[in-house]
């Protein structure tokens, strides 16, 4: 009976030593409850990168690249490549879960540099970086309001698993129509500044009208009241009718201004943005942008801004800020038109 006892323990623990022999030969996981060696990205917080688009009536601009440094969590024993692939079906999955309404951005739209890369042997870092250039070529076709393109671990060798979570990585990428141009100077406006407003008509988007003679006198002292709280109808939008179409090309504005020297005060205001929009019939209307002050060069009490060429028109809306000034005057008011 001794023996029997002796035999069945001995068998026991034999099973317990090969048992204790095939868990001492697993690989020890790093990572509590994943036991795969990730490759993921590192490029930034949210690994994404963002650029816009200009349109413009004279080109398209804009620039766009995406770096990705591929890493993984454990240095693998051999050699491993890592391919990279962009898939549209993430960009799907990202609009649905943060309610956004990207379109993807075609592939053909961009350039691949190192999209396959090596983590040598003992490292934990890719030999080279993924990186993704847009097309210079590709700009004028990009026409919806954004795109976003998803990149992502597509595969890897060996012992390597791309990361669901940052094994992805984003670019996106905002278009916008622009009509204003970046100027310095008052002589980088594109046309010629008009000097006959005979039959123009102004009036506030209330509808009360103004006195259209003063704002293209000359005198810098004078001119439409602006206000904050459209007091007696004087509102802070500003609509010209020019009596037919025209070609505009830029502008001129001054707000309330005196200036003396050699011992006598001085006054000098200037606006603090301005909004644009054009109409060919009033009822319809297209913004060219918002100019702010830094924005438009200043020069004898004038604020210029510029199209980048002439935009086709008859009525100009202006919203005029004049920076924490509730009450303020657009005292002088010209049209650049194409030549």
């Amino acid at each position: 009976m001794k023996n029997i006892i002796k035999s069945a323990a001995l068998g026991v623990l034999a099973v317990a030593g090969i048992t204790m022999a095939s868990c001492s030969s697993d690989t020890v996981y790093d990572v509590v409850g994943n036991p795969n060696n990730l490759v993921y990205f590192k490029a930034n917080a949210n690994n994404t990168f963002t650029g816009t688009v200009a349109h413009t009536p004279v080109g398209d601009f804009g620039s766009l690249k995406g770096e990705f440094p591929v890493k993984v969590q454990r240095a693998p024993s051999q050699n491993c490549k890592v391919y990279v692939v962009s898939d549209p079906s993430l960009v799907e999955a990202y609009n649905a879960e943060h309610n956004t309404s990207y379109v993807a951005l075609p592939e053909s739209a961009v350039t691949f540099e190192n999209q396959n890369v090596t983590v040598e042997a003992g490292k934990t870092d890719a030999s080279d970086t993924v990186k993704v250039t847009l097309n210079e070529s590709a700009l004028a076709s990009l026409t919806e309001k954004a795109y976003m393109m998803a990149v992502k671990i597509g595969s890897a060798e060996g012992e390597l698993k791309g990361s669901e979570e940052r094994g992805v990585g984003y670019l996106i990428v905002n278009t916008e129509t622009k009509l204003v141009k970046d100027i310095s100077s008052k002589d980088d406006v594109v046309g010629t500044l008009l000097t006959d407003y005979t039959g123009w008509n102004v009036k506030y988007d209330s509808g009360v009208d103004i006195t259209a003679s003063e704002l293209f006198d000359g005198d810098l002292t004078n001119g439409a009241g602006l206000r904050a709280d459209g007091n007696d109808g004087k509102t802070k939008v500003v609509i010209v009718d020019m009596g037919g179409n025209k070609s505009v090309s830029g502008f001129r504005f001054s707000r309330y201004y005196k200036s003396w020297y050699g011992g006598w005060w001085y006054d000098e205001y200037y606006f603090s943005a301005v909004k644009i929009e054009l109409s060919k019939d009033g009822v319809n209307w297209d913004e060219a942008g918002t100019v702010t002050e830094s924005e438009m060069p200043k020069n004898g009490g004038y604020q210029y801004c510029s199209f980048y060429g002439g935009v086709s028109a008859r009525y100009i809306r202006l919203s005029i800020e004049s920076g924490s000034s509730s009450v303020s005057s657009l005292a002088e008011l010209g049209v650049y038109v194409a030549n």
